[in-house]
C-alpha cells in the first residue's frame, strides 16, 4: 500500500500536528523521518532517562539539528510532560525500556499511542496493526499478518501473510519473517535474518544479524551460525513478562482501515 493509497485510505498527513517522542533511542533519526514523511513538521522529544552514548554513537541534540528548515523542536524531561499533551504520542526507547515506559504511560496519563508507517512502506489492507506500531521506509507487511502492541519493523523489512509479531518485539533493518511464523514477545530479529515460514520465535529471544532460522527458537534463547543457546541476563537486566502474562492488558491489533489505528483520537 503506497503512498497515494495510504491518502486514500484516511491515512493522511499531519500537517499542524505536534509528535510527541517519549524516550530517546537510536531509533530516533528513523522516527523522524518516517514523522516528516507523514507531514509532522512540530515535535517534543521527552528524556526519560539520562543518555548513554557509545564511542560510535551520536548525542540526540545533535541529530535534532538535522532537522529541516521549518521543523521545530522542543526537549523536556519526562518530570514536566504534560499530561494533557496535545497532538500525537509515540515511544522511541527499544525495549525493555520501552515497556516499562508504556506501562508508565498507561497507568499515569492513559495515553493512547499512535502508529507511524512511513508512506514508503507497503502494509496489507488484510494486516493488523495495534498501537505504538513503526513501520519503517521500503518495509512489507503481509496480508492477514497481526503486528502487536509497541513494535518496531525497520527499513526494508518484511513480516509475511499470517504471521504474528508479539508485543515489544523488533525486526531490524532487512530481515525477512516468512509466512506463519509467530515472533514472541521482546524477541528481536537481527539484521539481514531470514527466518523461514511455520518458525516459532520465543518471548525475549534473539536472532542474529544474517542469520537464517529453520527451526524454532526457544524463549529466551540465543539464536546464531546455526545454533541456539540459553542467554546470559544480568543482575541489573529488568525481568520482562510472558506474552501470556500481557495479554490483559495488550490493546488488540487493529484492521488498517481509514484512520482506526494510525491516529490518536
Amino acid at each position: 500500500m503506497r503512498s497515494a493509497e495510504i491518502a486514500a485510505q484516511g491515512w493522511q498527513t499531519r500537517q499542524g500536528s505536534r509528535l510527541t517522542i517519549c524516550g530517546v533511542s537510536n531509533m530516533l533519526s528513523d522516527i523522524l523521518d518516517c514523522a516528516l514523511a507523514r507531514g509532522y513538521r512540530d515535535f517534543l522529544v521527552v528524556t526519560n532517562t539520562s543518555e548513554v552514548l557509545r564511542p560510535r554513537t551520536r548525542p540526540f541534540r545533535e541529530r535534532l539539528t538535522d532537522l529541516p528548515p521549518g521543523a521545530t523542536v522542543e526537549v523536556l524531561p519526562l518530570d514536566r510532560f504534560p499530561p494533557d499533551v496535545a497532538g500525537d504520542v509515540f515511544l522511541g526507547t527499544s525495549a525493555p525500556q520501552r515497556y516499562h515506559l508504556w506501562r508508565q504511560f498507561r497507568e499515569r496519563w492513559a495515553v493512547r499511542l499512535c502508529t507511524l508507517v512511513h508512506p514508503a512502506a507497503t502494509v496489507s489492507p488484510m494486516a493488523k496493526l495495534a498501537e505504538g506500531v513503526f513501520v519503517g521506509a521500503g518495509s512489507v507487511i503481509g496480508p492477514c499478518a497481526e503486528v502487536h502492541l509497541c513494535v518496531f519493523i525497520n527499513r526494508a523489512a518484511s513480516v509475511g501473510h499470517d504471521t504474528t509479531v508479539g508485543p515489544f518485539a523488533r525486526v531490524q533493518p532487512g530481515a525477512h519473517v516468512g509466512g506463519h511464523v509467530r515472533v514472541g514477545a521482546f524477541a528481536t530479529v537481527g539484521i539481514g535474518a531470514t527466518v523461514i515460514e511455520e518458525v516459532i520465535i520465543g518471548d525475549n529471544a534473539w536472532v542474529a544479524a544474517g542469520a537464517v532460522v529453520t527451526r524454532d527458537v526457544a524463549a529466551g534463547h540465543f539464536f546464531g551460525a546455526g545454533r541456539s543457546v540459553a542467554r546470559s541476563s544480568t543482575a541489573d537486566e529488568p525481568e520482562l513478562p510472558s506474552w501470556v502474562e500481557l495479554q490483559d492488558v495488550l490493546p488488540p491489533p487493529l484492521r488498517a482501515v481509514g484512520d482506526s489505528w494510525p491516529l490518536r483520537e
